[in-house]
């Protein structure tokens, strides 16, 4: 009987992910951080950009934000984890649509957590005025990313590439959505929660025609789970193939370096990414701040002052290291996890730890200045730091750091909660704490976060000619001195023979 075959598939697929705890209690964590911390500056971002919604819809729909962007990284990883798996099952059994149905229902139940979480979020924050409004539109931002999230693993073999297409679409779904300012360019309409947005903020638009705004939220939902199924059973059916060291220590580095650098460089896709993303996120965004002035805490000769600058300025100043935080953390998280196992093969045959790591992170290391060199070209058509030497370095000191977080994070929580903490930690400390945007100077508890010595070299040296952040660029040092030897220390613990891997899966 196809039912009870089915039931009993969805339970060894939700025993398959309770393994890695990790993963279920970040599913109700992060929306608690994203959706307390963050709901007052979204509103001030929504103001700044000529925004009309209260604070209580922004609160609302943060929530919805949050479960998006959950399940869809856990639809992804979900089905991408156990591509190989569930295509031998399928090849065992006479109907794919059992495995596939089992699959989809095992996410479903992912995505209900990352539900249940975000609303928790939004209750423990301020009382949830429309009820049935709010879950309805919370559920449908889940749903539709549900899809997305699982067509996208389904159909990509590259974690690091699908991770970073859901991420692209998220972002620009956010920020370009209606809930951050007037929204009638017919391109934003084809963001995935453009109506389940509307939605949750009340507000009647003549976007979705007859159907209504309510209609057409409905209608991408079930499309998503629609070409969440398709795509599944078309691929699930397919199955794929697969296929002396030199004694000195200098030579077997050269030797992991050249094929660790041949293996990401026909990953043309990842290069694309990491080009493409910081050119649209950092143009679009400086494009729709207003030329409006905003004070900026500063210090020149020794002098703390005020300085009123433009919010296009500063805006295109603060991108460029939320930009680089967030691309530079992935591709350390994804590049270590990536070649985990190959690199522990690589210490079996006799190359030594710091070896393998030098290799890797030479791709690392190019990664960060290929995102760095782009974000800094892209923001120089729009905005000048007072010294550009400065502002450069302090730019890949954040692009540095947060690789050697990602590479550090990624072999202790995994793939899937590794891209929760990589997400969620450049968002509250370059995004939140250290944004000048929404307040002259950052608060106190910003002061603890990894960037916050660069970013306050990156201020000086974007609005004042001389150089004043001497205890800054210590900080900086500091931080990405002492992650990189924590990084150090977790990849010579799992690559050492003899050592019982950590778990890396989803």
């Amino acid at each position: 009987m196809t039912t009870p075959f089915t039931v009993s598939l969805t339970w060894r697929y939700l025993v398959e992910s309770a393994r890695r705890p990790i993963n279920l209690v970040l599913l109700g964590v992060v929306p608690l951080v994203f959706v307390t911390l963050t709901a007052d500056t979204i509103a001030e971002f929504a103001r700044i950009l000529g925004g009309q919604a209260s604070l209580g819809q922004l609160e609302a729909v943060t929530a919805g934000w949050a479960s998006a962007f959950l399940a869809g990284v856990a639809g992804f990883f979900h089905v991408s984890g156990s591509r190989q798996a569930d295509r031998r099952l399928a090849a065992t059994d006479s109907s794919p649509t059992r495995v596939v149905l089992a699959r989809l229902a095992s996410s479903l139940a992912l995505a209900g957590v990352a539900v249940a979480g975000s609303l928790l979020a939004l209750a423990l924050r301020t009382d949830i005025v429309d009820v049935g409004r709010t879950v309805t539109a919370t559920v449908m931002f889940a749903l539709i990313y549900l899809g997305l999230g699982t067509a996208v693993g389904a159909l990509l073999r590259s974690e690091v590439n699908g991770s970073l297409v859901i991420v692209f679409v998220w972002m620009f779904d956010v920020f370009l959505g209606p809930a951050m300012g007037p929204s009638d360019s017919w391109i934003t309409r084809v963001f995935p929660s453009h109506f389940p947005t509307l939605v949750m903020l009340d507000a009647s638009t003549g976007h979705a025609g007859p159907l209504s705004d309510l209609g057409a939220a409905a209608v991408w939902t079930l499309g998503g789970l629609v070409l969440a199924f398709g795509v599944l059973v078309l691929t699930t059916g397919h199955r794929r193939t697969s296929r002396r060291a030199p004694e000195s220590t200098w030579g077997r580095t050269r030797v992991a370096s050249r094929f660790a650098w041949r293996e990401y460089r026909r990953n043309v896709a990842l290069w694309v990414l990491l080009v493409g993303l910081p050119f649209f996120f950092i143009s679009l965004s400086i494009a729709i701040t207003p030329d409006q002035p905003t004070p900026v805490a500063l210090t020149e000769r020794g002098q703390d002052t005020i300085a009123i600058v433009s919010m296009i300025d500063v805006h295109g100043a603060i991108m460029v290291p939320i930009t680089v935080a967030f691309l530079a953390g992935l591709a350390g998280l994804f590049v270590v996890l990536g070649s985990l196992e190959a690199d522990r093969r690589l210490v079996v045959a006799g190359y030594r730890t710091a070896e393998v790591l030098a290799a890797r992170l030479g791709v690392i290391l190019l990664a960060a200045v290929l995102v760095s060199a782009v974000s800094l070209g892209v923001t120089s058509f729009s905005f000048q730091p007072r010294s550009w030497v400065a502002f450069a370095l302090a730019t890949l000191a954040v692009a540095l750091t947060y690789a050697m977080l990602g590479v550090l994070i990624g072999p202790i929580v995994g793939r899937l909660g590794g891209l929760y903490l990589m997400f969620m930690l450049p968002f509250l400390d370059v995004g939140l704490a250290q944004n000048i945007m929404f307040d002259a100077a950052p608060p106190d508890w910003a002061t603890w976060m990894p960037s916050h010595g660069a970013v306050r070299v990156l201020t000086d040296a974007a609005f004042t000619p001389s150089f004043d952040e001497t205890a800054g660029a210590l900080l900086a040092l500091g931080w990405l001195a002492g992650i990189t030897l924590a990084a150090a220390m977790v990849f010579h613990r799992i690559a050492a023979p003899g050592r019982t891997p950590l778990r890396t899966a989803s």
